[in-house]
């Protein structure tokens, strides 16, 4: 076995992977929005600004006051008789005159939904007039958001309406809405609200128009807005690790707004976050963990571990590229959570890598460095079932070739331990079947994981559960396909079974259809595998310099 370190680019044997390129946390974000701000949730510090105090047109974010309000003054039970001047158009709940709702579900209708009818309702019962239009009821609860903003110093901001349509002298700033969206965060039924993903009651079914939760995660609360003149606005309340960011954008654009809020929130870690030794990256590996395991170790849900219990401590590894030449990482028992460049603004989804253990295991190379290896041996080590079994990461290894199965077609591939393929039609019967090629590898994803990584689920967002996608995007935690789905017979706690597995640049998957629901799916458990191999290959080399002296 060769020992030597070698730095090339090793052609058809890496998969090239699109990782966003980190941008250093010193350089302000570039983003579309005219105004923004990023403030600390629980100082209030301002971590970064731009035309930030600039009076603007605020669309619907300012409903956010409306609700403040709202609950200040209003009873949540209340009962209010929607109207047909509450019927104002543009942004709607659904509501129709001469339906009778409660305040509490109004609230929903108004920051879920974002629905103007909703606003008018609200601003008219509050006012004083739930059961009858009343213009004077509505103007009243106006002067109340008005002055509310003077009692919390929003100089930039005023009010002519309950819904935020354009409106001459309707207008705030992105830091007034900052400030306004922390005194919000105090009370706990706003944060409900606020941030639920949905409703459901009293005969509405509601989904909440901010989208920013199906791909950042730690998002526990948002607004949207959009007028002509405010152009595209957020609020985004976003947790990580203990702290809590919020960033206020207006004048952006249908096509940037989302991107705009994902990267203001990146460059806030860099400063309410810093990471920069081994505790700090426990923290964060802790956080990224509890999102998607805690609620499977406390049985809240059942499914499959995606990262499993962790194996060790955090540690420093060597690595080439990062600062010092090493980063900081943690094994789980499905993986290794790896954190390269603490200093940059990373997109979040990227912030915590996993390394391609699955083809280093398979391939023999491990990679130390973005462009640097070690020549070691493939793993022979068991990828699926019981250990000892001859169905090997080294076995697979020599199918990363194999042509792609048809699109569409059954899997009927069953793999054997001395490397031949046979197609038994009888494998048919379990209902997989092959992909759609990734160009980036040439392979498919078998139906069963592509609809299993496609899955919601329950995570924590701050203190409450929520469905979110458990992958966004999934090639951040599995990676690409590098070979085909394969049948193999092994045992399982001492069972011969047909098990389905598929190796992708970061983990391996398999699909147990003897396994009970929720469990038949199951990422391999890689991080121990990966150690093993390591530790094992140290071993053997220590014996051979041994034996030379």
């Amino acid at each position: 076995m060769s020992g030597r370190i070698v730095r090339c680019v090793l052609g058809l044997l890496i998969v090239a992977l699109a990782i966003p390129i980190p941008v250093r946390a010193d350089s302000l974000p570039e983003v579309v929005a005219q105004h923004w701000i990023i403030m600390d949730a629980e100082t209030g510090q301002i971590v970064a600004e731009r035309a930030a105090r600039q009076p603007v047109a605020i669309a619907s974010l300012t409903k956010v006051m409306t609700a403040v309000v709202a609950l200040e003054r209003g009873a949540l039970d209340q009962p209010v008789t929607i109207v047909p001047e509450d019927l104002i158009g543009e942004s709607s709940a659904g509501l129709r005159a001469g339906q009778v709702v409660t305040l509490r579900t109004l609230l929903y209708g108004l920051l879920l939904r974002s629905g103007n009818d909703a606003a008018m309702a609200i601003a008219r019962a509050v006012g004083g007039s739930p059961d009858a239009e009343d213009p004077a009821a509505r103007q009243r609860f106006v002067t109340w958001m008005n002055a509310k903003a003077v009692e919390l110093g929003l100089q930039a901001t005023s009010f002519r309406n309950p819904h935020g349509l354009d409106e001459p002298g309707h207008v705030s700033s992105a830091y007034d809405l900052a400030r306004l969206t922390r005194v919000a965060l105090a009370d706990p039924v706003f944060v409900e609200i606020f941030g639920a993903a949905s409703y459901h009651g009293e005969g509405f079914s509601w989904r909440h128009t901010n989208r920013l939760p199906e791909r950042y995660p730690g998002i526990i609360g948002g607004k949207t807005g959009w007028t002509d003149e405010a152009g595209l606005c957020l609020i985004e309340v976003a947790e990580r690790a203990g702290k809590t960011a919020i960033v206020v954008l207006t004048g952006s654009t249908l096509a940037a707004w989302y991107d705009d809020a994902a990267k203001l929130l990146d460059y806030g870690w860099t400063k309410l976050d810093r990471l920069t030794g081994p505790a700090d990256a426990e923290r964060l590996f802790d956080w990224w963990w509890r999102r998607t395991e805690d609620p499977v170790a406390r049985g809240l849900v059942v499914r499959t571990w995606l990262w499993g219990p962790a194996l060790g401590p955090v540690e420093w590894e060597a690595y080439a590229d990062a600062p010092d030449g090493k980063r900081l990482v943690r094994y789980y028992e499905k993986g290794r959570m790896e954190l390269t460049h603490p200093d940059r603004a990373v997109d979040a989804r990227w912030r915590v890598t996993g390394g391609r253990l699955a083809w280093e295991l398979l391939t023999g190379w491990q990679q130390i460095g973005d462009e640097t290896y070690v020549q070691r041996k493939p793993a022979a080590i068991a990828v699926a079932g019981d250990p000892g079994n001859p169905v090997t990461y080294a076995l697979l290894g020599t199918l990363l070739a194999a042509p792609s199965g048809p699109a569409d077609e059954p899997v009927t591939a069953r793999l054997f331990p001395d490397g031949t393929v046979v197609h038994d039609v009888e494998l048919a019967r379990y209902g997989v079947r092959y992909g759609a090629v990734y160009r980036e590898t040439n392979h498919g994803v078998a139906s069963i994981f592509a609809n299993w990584l496609e899955q919601r689920g329950s995570v924590w967002a701050g203190y409450r559960l929520r469905e979110e996608p458990l992958f966004s995007p999934w090639i951040a935690v599995v990676g690409y396909p590098i070979t085909e789905p394969y049948w193999v017979r092994v045992p399982v706690r001492g069972v011969e079974q047909d098990v389905l597995v598929q190796c992708f640049e970061r983990r391996c998957l398999t699909f147990t259809p003897a396994n009970p629901p929720g469990w038949q799916v199951e990422m391999g458990n890689i991080g121990v595998h990966y150690r093993q191999w390591v530790q094992r290959d140290r071993g053997l080399l220590l014996q051979d310099l041994s034996r030379s002296s």
